[in-house]
């Protein structure tokens, strides 16, 4: 099996409403206390063979408010049938994040996206009332909530 990992942050920073490379170096800045200007995180982005530090990775997915996953495509290839189907019932569901499982010798137009299993349907309350059990079960479901918090403040909780 191989893996290949493409990165998301364009979306991410798309639908978070952050409009340029250098807005979002001003936020890790200013709102993570991540010191890194425009032109070192536009190069992280857009080269092929980057180090991403796990502190960078903190900051950017406070900032945004996604999981490291969310920053990331996953591309399987050279893989059994059988381990896709193992793969794909290990896979949780996330934001933003595709996997793209390629068929050994397939040329990459015929990639099958997937994002795991379904979620559970929820129920949608009435207009105006709030179920009591409603935040639980979404905490049950899409996991803890995210800060906002910056990383050196997360570090000392």
């Amino acid at each position: 099996m191989k893996i290949k990992l493409k990165n998301r942050l364009d979306v991410l920073m798309r639908d978070s409403g952050v409009r340029s490379v250098e807005e979002m170096a001003h936020r890790l800045t200013d709102n993570q206390k991540y010191k890194i200007t425009r032109t070192p995180l536009s190069r992280k982005f857009k080269d092929e063979d980057v180090t991403l530090s796990l502190s960078m990775i903190e900051a950017i997915c406070n900032e945004l408010q996604c999981l490291p996953g969310d920053l990331f495509e996953t591309e399987v290839s050279d893989a059994t049938d059988e381990y896709i189907d193992e793969l794909r019932s290990r896979l949780q569901p996330f934001r933003y994040g595709s996997i793209r499982l390629k068929k050994p010798g397939a040329p990459d137009s015929t990639d099958v996206p997937t994002t795991g299993p379904a979620p559970a349907p929820r129920a949608v309350p009435a207009k105006g009332k709030k179920p009591a059990a409603a935040a639980n079960d979404l905490d049950d479901i899409a996991g803890p909530k995210v800060t906002h918090m910056n990383a050196a403040a997360l570090k000392k909780q």
